[in-house]
């Protein structure tokens, strides 16, 4: 039997070439279409490229725009002149951020638009940066350098902290005790600048620069003391982790942060008082007064002659005087009974060179609203000197306290039952002379107690503080605060280390309080 193989074919069908019939010719059109698409890939290419370059630029320039600005408002902060700033500016822009090549920035203080123009606290920097492309060129129109600007605003702005303690004494040992079953409990922060050793929030050795003895610590509670707080930082160790506790019981979390960072001083920029910024050049003398006849001590000068009243005391009702104090420079202030009324004002405490007590207020019946106590040494002057020269803040933070030489600083001793309320413009009436620069005296905002920060006289309290109320913030950079007794202290305390002692229980509490403002540098734009 024949079998055939089948196999698959593929034909191909040859047409044949006939005379006199026209064919489609190939004109290169795919190459026309080609060499276009080749063209517009690279437009495309070159536009992501060159817009990423420019993007980049922006950026740079912002960049240096901000740490322009910045930095220029710091120099303002640290009372450099408006052309130290500009300086500054311009050296961070070409210096610092590798800009040399640019146009110089333009620096305007104040800034000359948006919302904060006019504004003498605050520096507008606008950065222009030549940035160099490489193929968006190509397109018709398109420059091979191109200008990218930035702009920004930066000021100083001064808002109160969350703290309710700060002990800033690097070399304080402890930074915070507290002792004889003293409870304290701040409904804020407890900071602690203390170096000391002990053992952090774990219960492991705390970092510390110093061999440890017996009273080494940063932190320290005994005596079935204890502190509570919302959060409190150590720059050391404690001696108890466990009597380090959260104010808010229902949360019952770790508070206590061992081994931080120091904190500086938030009132490095506070001005010394003087007679630009609210000081009375009056000289009251050394008032004392009790509950028998009040002593208001010599005026030198007359206050009439000022335009100011003077001391005095008013008999309206002879079984009942009211002794009547003006704010001007005091020898020494002595309150153990009587009453006595203190007027809207800043009494600088200049002690002749043998007081011992400079402020002593330990009884009677005490009225000082809007007032802020100075307490300086016997070489004050009403320019501010010596004691401007205590603050560095471009060596912040100062390791040790500033010398004095033979400035003579007194004791002050205060009642925590009187009521005392800080300096507040918004509350209370104040008869500043022409002279004195309201902006520069509302700065002591929220100052009740501002103690000359190399006088390092321990400033003691006293008594049941829920009787009375002190307001404000009471700042002695370099002294200890001595807190004995009870109740509660609507403040804010900022001192170089904190004692506290006593059976009672201390809260500080400065909700709703009027509240030194801290000077501090924002980004605003």
């Amino acid at each position: 039997m024949n079998t055939k193989r089948k196999t698959s074919v593929r034909q191909l069908i040859v047409r044949p070439c006939v005379p006199g019939r026209r064919y489609a010719s190939r004109s290169g059109a795919v190459l026309v279409w080609f060499a276009m698409l080749i063209l517009s890939l690279l437009a495309v290419t070159g536009l992501v490229i060159d817009v990423g370059f420019l993007t980049a630029g922006h950026r740079h320039a912002q960049n240096a725009a901000d740490a322009a600005a910045m930095a220029a408002a710091m120099d303002l902060l640290r009372g450099h002149t408006p052309s130290d700033a500009e300086a500054t500016a311009i050296a961070f822009v070409n210096d610092h951020n590798d800009l040399a090549d640019a146009p110089p920035p333009v620096v305007n203080i104040p800034p000359v638009s948006g919302p904060y123009a006019g504004a003498s606290n605050y520096v507008e920097v606008i950065v222009t940066s030549p940035i160099q492309t490489f193929l968006i060129q190509i397109l018709p129109g398109v420059a091979d350098t191109n200008d990218v600007s930035a702009r920004a605003v930066a000021g100083v702005e001064f808002v109160a902290g969350g703290e309710g303690v700060i002990a800033l004494d690097h070399g304080a040992r402890p930074g915070v005790d507290v002792t004889c079953g003293a409870q304290v409990k701040v409904l804020g922060w407890i900071i602690d600048n203390s170096q000391g050793g002990g053992l952090d929030e774990n219960g492991e050795p705390a970092w510390t620069e110093t061999e440890l003895g017996e009273n080494q610590y940063a932190g320290k509670v005994t005596g079935n003391a204890s502190v509570q707080a919302t959060r409190i930082s150590v720059v050391g160790g404690v001696n108890d982790p466990e009597a380090f506790q959260d104010v808010d019981t229902s949360r019952d979390a770790n508070v206590l942060y061992c081994n931080q960072t120091p904190v500086p001083d938030p009132l490095i920029y506070l001005p010394t008082p003087n007679t630009g910024n609210g000081v009375l050049d009056i000289f009251r003398g050394e008032p004392h007064v009790s509950d028998g006849s009040p002593e208001l001590g010599d005026q030198h000068a007359d206050p009439v002659e000022e335009g100011q009243p003077a001391n005095y005391v008013d008999m309206t009702d002879p079984e009942n005087p009211v002794v009547m104090l003006y704010p001007g420079i005091y020898e020494s202030i002595t309150v153990t009974g009587g009453n006595v009324v203190f007027a809207p004002g800043i009494y600088v405490i200049r002690p002749a060179r043998n007081t011992e007590n400079s402020l002593k207020l330990t009884g009677g019946e005490v009225t000082a609203n809007g007032i802020m106590f100075y307490l300086t040494g016997d070489d004050y002057q009403v320019d501010g000197t010596p004691d401007s020269f205590d603050a560095d803040p471009d060596a912040e933070p100062a390791e040790y306290p500033p010398d004095a030489g033979n400035a003579n600083f007194g004791r002050v001793t205060i009642n925590a039952s009187l009521t005392l309320r800080g300096i507040d413009t918004e509350q209370y009436e104040y008869d500043l002379p022409d002279a004195v620069d309201q902006s520069e005296f509302e700065k002591f905002n929220g100052m009740l107690f501002y103690q000359r920060r190399a006088n390092q006289e321990i400033i003691s309290l006293e008594g049941n503080a829920s009787e009375g109320s002190l307001e404000g913030t009471l700042y002695a950079k370099w002294a200890e605060f001595k807190i004995a007794g009870q109740g509660v202290y609507n403040a804010q305390f900022i001192a170089g280390s904190f004692d506290f002692s006593g059976q009672g229980e201390v809260i500080i509490d400065y909700t709703g309080s009027n509240l030194a403002k801290a000077p501090r540098v924002f980004l605003v734009e």
